[in-house]
């Protein structure tokens, strides 16, 4: 499968790119800058870009899937407000469905601290890039991680519609292979997960949503 990684310069991004390489998936990494290029081929990328939507059409249109991780940052008990691009994302998806790419997969934040009614949410808009690709006509999938840390990976998780734990976490390296291992997951097509550390290998977890 040919996969665009957007955000691949983030610690979970470089390792969605190992992850895929691993699977002998063609990654290619797209990134803010350009001395991040030579870094992210060495982990197993087949090309890198920086990030430009323009130039970005050919290769969407030669793709089969997008892993989507720009943006993304999940505050630890701060109650901060975090913002996103909105834009840049609205852009990509539109894009995607106008290359034919089938698949996109989005990694967003656990919001088990906040409620549906929170004043914050509405402000940022903090739903609506969940929102935007939902009503795209692509097979999406938005993973909803947990706190992430700098523990090794264990390769198990918890998996639910809905995480109610605020102090929920899970290691880059899983929260990177359940983006991986959701793009061939038909039971998690169209549906919002969201991923904390568990108990349940990664795949058995993703195959029984």
């Amino acid at each position: 499968m040919k996969v665009i990684v957007i955000g691949a310069n983030g610690d979970v991004g470089e390792l969605v790119i190992r992850k895929l390489a691993d699977r002998k998936h063609e990654a290619l990494a797209v990134a803010a800058n350009e001395n991040q290029m030579e870094d992210l081929i060495k982990m197993g990328a087949v090309q890198a870009i920086v990030y430009d939507e323009e130039k970005l059409i050919p290769y969407l249109q030669a793709s089969d899937a997008v892993i989507y991780l720009t943006g993304v940052n999940p505050k630890k008990h701060t109650g901060k407000t975090v913002m996103v691009d909105h834009q840049s994302i609205s852009d990509i998806i539109q894009l995607a469905q106008k290359s034919n790419v089938r698949r996109f997969v989005m990694m967003s934040a656990v919001k088990a601290e906040e409620s549906e009614t929170d004043p914050s949410r509405k402000i940022a808009a903090k739903d609506l890039p969940e929102d935007m690709l939902k009503a795209a006509n692509l097979v999406y999938t938005v993973v909803r991680i947990g706190q992430l840390t700098d523990n090794p990976g264990n390769g198990t998780i918890t998996l639910s519609e809905k995480i109610h734990d605020r102090k929920a976490e899970i290691p880059r390296e899983d929260a990177a292979e359940v983006l991986v291992e959701s793009l061939d997951q038909e039971a998690v097509f169209h549906s919002t997960i969201e991923a904390a550390s568990g108990d349940t290998p990664i795949s058995e977890a993703l195959s029984q949503f």
